[in-house]
């Protein structure tokens, strides 16, 4: 049965899953990480966050200034120590991202009908060429935005 949630309801059914010591599965919305998932059959299974994220590891976490919740890609720390996210179909960067608005991380997701593991070898090389793949689109939007969107 699928069931939408607020996002207070939905962070307090993840707490409960964690603290029976049950993963979480749910299906996200959006196409931020397209093309790995936002199809309607894709999901995505939750584990407690254990320690520091590594990059490339894919988290849930809330937005501090929103409390919007995210489903994002870590992709490397900025000065202060904080986590920098970016969806895998977006070229942005989300800095300033702390551990403790961290609620939780991807250990495995189902796209079209298939479930994968993180420690995948495919899926691993995938995570480390998305992030390669979108500087070329960096680049293109920062000279757009810098000689037409003035």
């Amino acid at each position: 049965m699928s069931e939408r949630f607020s996002p207070d309801e939905f962070v307090k059914q993840l707490g409960e899953a964690f603290d029976s010591g049950h993963d979480m599965i749910f299906i996200p919305t959006g196409g931020s990480m397209r093309p790995m998932l936002g199809g309607v059959s894709d999901s995505v299974t939750l584990s407690p966050k254990r320690g520091r994220l590594c990059k490339y590891d894919v988290a849930l976490y809330k937005r501090p200034q929103t409390g919007q919740l995210v489903l994002h890609r870590m992709i490397g720390f900025d000065d202060q120590g904080g986590y920098i996210f970016s969806g895998d179909g977006q070229y942005f960067r989300e800095y300033g991202i702390a551990d403790e608005d961290i609620l939780a991380v991807m250990t495995a997701f189902t796209h079209n009908g298939k479930e994968h593991k993180v420690g995948e070898t495919g899926y691993r090389l995938y995570s480390r060429l998305i992030p390669l793949s979108k500087k070329p689109l960096r680049l293109t939007a920062g000279v757009y935005h810098k000689f037409f969107r003035r």
